[in-house]
């Protein structure tokens, strides 16, 4: 019997392998999640995490009238959710209410427009067009897992979700304190549209992104709440106050409060 001996020029058997593991193997990549349809879900990009809960509160029990906070590990996208993104559910019934995102805390605050009903197990929804989304446009995590939470006649209700009121006054006081030295001194040769001064910054728009620097009511589609907070992912140049400056940064507290004032129109 004779054989005869194949040779393959070079780069050959790398080919032969690469064929032979397409026909016998099919595909090395492994399939990513898919939702309760069956539909893939889209995956976070390379360098981002999935958009996932921290924490809620309050826990597993609840009064008939709840405020409830749900807080995220990065900031969420506003076009991905809206003042009724969140509802409770019992049976076939929902609950509905107004949400509000306390963007310096990452958090969706919810009450429900009426009083629950006593000793009944309620299950948490967060609702969105396509899905719930960072910034980064990373979607929510599908190893997510809400809560359900039962109701008590016993437990009192819930602070409103209302806001503080924060005047321009307050607001001013902050960038006298810690922006004034840069942006109140025109040797700087700053753009007159980044002056700290309310009209010149409430429905300006930025000169580095198309947005405006202060949406009245809308603080996640402020550009300056981009700038002055510490780790916000999506912005042009660096955190206002720059470390070089010599600026103490803002706090938390008075970042929420310039959150606040926007939150509340922007008024005077």
């Amino acid at each position: 019997m004779h054989f005869r001996t194949i040779s393959t020029p070079p780069g050959g058997v790398f080919i032969l392998f690469t064929l032979l593991l397409w026909m016998g193997c099919g595909s090395i990549e492994p399939e990513g999640p898919l939702d309760e349809d069956g539909d893939p879900i889209p995956m976070p990009g390379a360098f981002d995490d999935w958009l996932r809960i921290t924490e809620i509160s309050p826990g597993d029990e609840i009064g008939l009238r709840p405020t409830m906070e749900v807080e995220f590990n990065a900031y969420l996208d506003p076009d991905t959710f809206g003042s009724t993104a969140i509802q409770l559910r019992s049976g076939g019934f929902g609950y509905g209410g107004r949400t509000d995102y306390y963007m310096t805390r990452r958090t969706l605050r919810f009450r429900p427009n009426s009083s629950l009903e006593p000793d009944l197990t309620y299950t948490l929804r967060i609702a969105g067009a396509d899905g719930i989304r960072s910034v980064t446009d990373s979607p929510i995590s599908p190893a997510t897992v809400l809560p359900e939470l039962r109701s008590r006649d016993d437990i009192a209700d819930s602070e409103p979700l209302e806001r503080p009121i924060v005047t321009w006054a307050e607001v001013e006081e902050i960038f006298v304190a810690h922006c004034n030295d840069c942006h109140g001194e025109s040797s700087r040769n700053l753009h007159p549209l980044i002056s700290l001064d309310r009209d010149r910054l409430v429905g300006q728009r930025s000169e580095q992104v198309d947005a405006l620097l202060i949406h009245p009511f809308q603080p996640a589609r402020s550009y300056l709440m981009h700038k002055i907070l510490p780790d916000y992912p999506v912005r042009r140049f660096t955190v206002q106050p720059p470390p070089w400056s010599g600026q103490d940064p803002l706090s938390t507290e008075d970042i929420e409060r310039i959150e606040h004032w926007i939150a509340n129109g922007a008024r005077r």
